[in-house]
């Protein structure tokens, strides 16, 4: 079989060439990190891999909306903290307006003071989030409390309700609002008709009976901050399992695309040797002829 000098070169250059994609590719894996840089380098793991990506991403984002929720509870939980502290002084307020050794003009004192609570009551309850009333249902763009008057004369929910819910795993929503109704009930109007009353001067024994407005709301508001209590909990237990969850398809994915450092730098001095020695090989034989071969 006779081989023509052009065979010969042809030759040499797919060798060369395949010689050098060799350590290209090892080459890229080592910059990349990564054994599988396109999906001929190994169908069947990219495949995997493509799922395990597609699954890390989800929890990610379960994760992001687990901590939208928690930002959110927490400004719930400190509303709530906030409206109980103003609950708190009026109970005490109440409780020393009720005393019969009081005469009107302290009762006014007290009216006022009442009125500054009830006004701060009534922010609290129309407290915000992101631009969002988080105690509004749907109505995330209307305050949940409508104050009418400078002192207020009434102090009316607008009927903002429904849950919003965010998704914390693949099949798995929780509420991270609480209704505004659900929380202060018929509490406003009872301040109001406190303040009123202190301010008209009336005895004790008709302030009384409003310690039990009182109390009732105290129960509402602590009963809120439990429930946001658990929610908080839930969360915290959720992020933790996706945590867990997400290290795990890390290292299932990492398994699959990942290289062998210490391998990779051996086929890469292997696959450097290898062109190297064809360089030369070829470099020294590129000018001789069938002459040289036949001295």
């Amino acid at each position: 079989m006779r081989l023509s000098e052009q065979s010969r070169v042809q030759n040499q250059i797919t060798y060369l060439t395949n010689a050098a994609e060799r350590m290209d590719r090892v080459q890229r894996q080592l910059s990349t990190n990564r054994r599988i840089d396109r999906a001929s380098d190994d169908p069947t793991g990219a495949a995997l891999t493509m799922q395990y990506r597609q699954a890390i991403a989800f929890e990610t984002q379960m994760r992001r909306n687990i901590a939208y929720g928690t930002a959110f509870l927490d400004t719930t939980e400190a509303a709530l903290g906030s409206a109980t502290e103003v609950l708190h002084r009026v109970r005490e307020l109440t409780v020393q307006a009720a005393n019969d050794t009081l005469g009107p003009t302290e009762r006014q004192g007290i009216a006022r003071e009442v009125n500054q609570l009830v006004e701060q009551l009534a922010q609290i309850a129309n407290t915000t989030f992101g631009g969002v009333h988080i105690f509004s249902g749907h109505k995330t763009d209307t305050p949940a409390y409508l104050v009418t008057g400078t002192p207020p004369t009434q102090i009316t929910w607008q009927n903002g309700t429904g849950q919003r819910e965010i998704q914390i795993s693949a099949g798995e929503t929780v509420p991270i609002n609480l209704i505004g109704q659900t929380v202060f009930g018929n509490l406003f109007d009872r301040l109001l008709a406190l303040r009123d009353a202190l301010q008209t001067g009336s005895p004790g024994a008709q302030i009384n009976p409003y310690l039990a407005d009182i109390d009732a709301g105290l129960d509402r508001v602590l009963t809120a901050r439990a429930e946001v209590g658990a929610r908080l909990n839930r969360l915290d237990a959720t992020t933790s399992r996706s945590e867990a969850t997400d290290t795990n398809l890390q290292e299932l994915r990492a398994g699959i695309e990942d290289i062998d450092i210490a391998d990779t730098i051996v086929r890469f001095t292997a696959a450097q040797n290898a062109l190297q020695a064809a360089l030369g090989a070829i470099g020294r034989t590129s000018n001789l002829t069938l002459l040289d071969f036949l001295r």
